[in-house]
């Protein structure tokens, strides 16, 4: 693969991409937004951690692994276990008393919108697409003024037994009370030292302590469910914020009554429009029952599109049975991308689904049934002008603008990432999924798949890691719609 050819693809999908999104009507975007509470950490910030706590105990509580945090030694157990290993990691919090003790030992340096929704909301706003519907079940005041003030995000409201779309500032419940999210980024070659252990973080990644508090319902009021129609035309639908579904609530429901509700609004969009594509995006989920009832129950037969990273894909396999091949992801290794490429090519099929985007550091993978939409060239357009994306996110922090967007292709051709791919092309052209020639330009036709690779663009040094993974997944799915548009009005 050249790396220069790379680069001018880049720079190709990116101006079609901006051509093509003005043709959409709009998208549908829910269902959890927060506010991010961002913490840097630095050297001194681990040490006077690590100095809260007896060090011994804290091994202890790390090998424990504790897959929420209820109190703060948890927080540092998991932090520790996220930097040694490079991985990002949300862990929940169902308590205030690790926000309390945050609060008043370490502090955050800025806060920001968070959750995916939030986030994928706010960027297809500034993208300037015509409309971006939003619909967040605890919209407090204090979360409404995270929104972009473009004009173009609205929100479902009940006013009078009818629903009309208003501005979030406009629509918000004074009654609620705003979710706060803790995220700790890290940076790679930071030096950690614990227990008479010492060790450098192999990547720049973060941990995310998610809060959950009791109030909170991944769910949508009967009546903006019954006049649904209200918030057409759109042309696609993002759902995410599944992980905040809980086995048991305290007024005697279960997950199984939130799962079946989702289903309902999921059947409820595509009998409005048929036409209509369903992206997931998927985040990381300590409960394996809640995890594997959303890939079975929620995803599986009824949306389009999944998107997911490395760990995911791996914990995704994992509840659903593909043990050995979700081990050999995680490991990664000589044969990591090719277990990752396995691992993707066998959620298509278990959960029939059209598309499911892998986003890894350097580079996608995009797995295509067959029958999909568009040509690979087009679907490859949209994967490359998420990579743009993702490097303007990185470089910036933050995208306001197109402008701001054009940024990205500034920054190069991850080098590593297309040693990746160069040693995928064997195992691709060994098993006959696709000639030499074929690879360079990302396709592979496989015998029931289609699919994409690319290399991508990676800033070295990010300002900021989260809302990457939205970013890449948001704009590759907004500008596959957009083309499918585009070619439906005859452009």
């Amino acid at each position: 693969m050249d790396m220069e050819d790379w680069e001018q693809r880049h720079t190709e999908a990116f101006y079609n991409a901006k051509e093509a999104l003005p043709y959409l009507d709009g998208m549908f975007v829910a269902y959890n937004s927060n506010i991010d509470a961002i913490r840097h950490l630095t050297e001194e910030d681990v040490t006077k951690l690590v100095g809260f706590f007896d060090e011994a105990e804290i091994q202890e509580r790390v090998a424990v692994y504790p897959r929420e945090i209820a109190e703060p030694m948890d927080f540092l157990a998991r932090l520790l276990i996220s930097m040694r290993e490079g991985k990002a990691g949300e862990v929940p919090a169902y308590t205030e008393e690790t926000h309390k003790w945050l609060k008043e030992h370490l502090g955050f340096d800025y806060a920001r919108m968070g959750g995916q929704a939030g986030i994928i909301s706010n960027l297809l706003a500034q993208l300037g697409l015509k409309k971006i519907v939003t619909y967040i079940p605890w919209l407090s005041e204090e979360q409404a003024e995270y929104f972009v003030n473009t004009g173009n995000i609205l929100h479902p409201k009940v006013e009078n037994g009818k629903v009309v779309l208003k501005a979030p500032a406009e629509a918000f419940n004074p009654g609620f009370g705003s979710k706060v999210n803790w995220i700790f980024e890290y940076s790679k070659d930071l030096n950690v030292t614990c227990a008479g252990g010492n060790f450098k973080v192999p990547r720049d990644n973060r941990l995310i302590i998610s809060s959950r508090p009791k109030w909170i319902r991944l769910d949508m009021d009967r009546l903006v469910y019954e006049q649904l129609d209200s918030i057409f035309p759109v042309d696609g639908a993002m759902l995410s914020g599944y992980q905040m579904i809980k086995e048991e609530y305290e007024d005697g429901s279960t997950y199984k009554d939130y799962v079946e509700h989702s289903v309902e609004v999921i059947k409820k969009l595509k009998s409005l429009n048929p036409e209509l594509r369903i992206h997931v995006e998927l985040t990381s989920i300590q409960n394996r029952l809640i995890r594997k009832t959303l890939l079975t129950d929620i995803v599986a037969g009824n949306v389009h599109s999944l998107g997911l990273d490395t760990v995911e894909v791996a914990n995704a396999l994992n509840v659903l049975g593909y043990e050995e091949l979700s081990y050999s992801v995680i490991r990664k290794g000589e044969n990591g991308i090719m277990s990752l490429y396995q691992g993707a090519v066998q959620l298509m099929k278990d959960l029939r689904l059209e598309r499911v985007h892998v986003h890894s550091l350097g580079f996608y993978i995009c797995i295509l049934a067959k029958g999909h939409p568009l040509t690979l060239k087009e679907q490859r357009d949209a994967l490359l002008f998420s990579s743009v994306l993702a490097a303007a996110k990185a470089l910036k922090g933050d995208i306001e603008n197109f402008a701001e967007a054009e940024e990205g292709l500034r920054v190069p051709v991850s080098a590593k990432g297309l040693e990746d791919l160069e040693n995928f092309k064997l195992y691709c052209t060994g098993r006959k999924l696709c000639s030499p020639d074929e690879f360079e330009y990302g396709y592979i036709y496989g015998p029931d798949h289609d699919a994409i690779l690319i290399p991508t663009k990676v800033v070295d040094k990010p300002i900021a890691t989260v809302g990457i993974g939205d970013t890449i997944s948001a704009g590759a799915f907004a500008a596959m719609l957009a083309r499918m548009k585009q070619i439906r009005s005859g452009k």
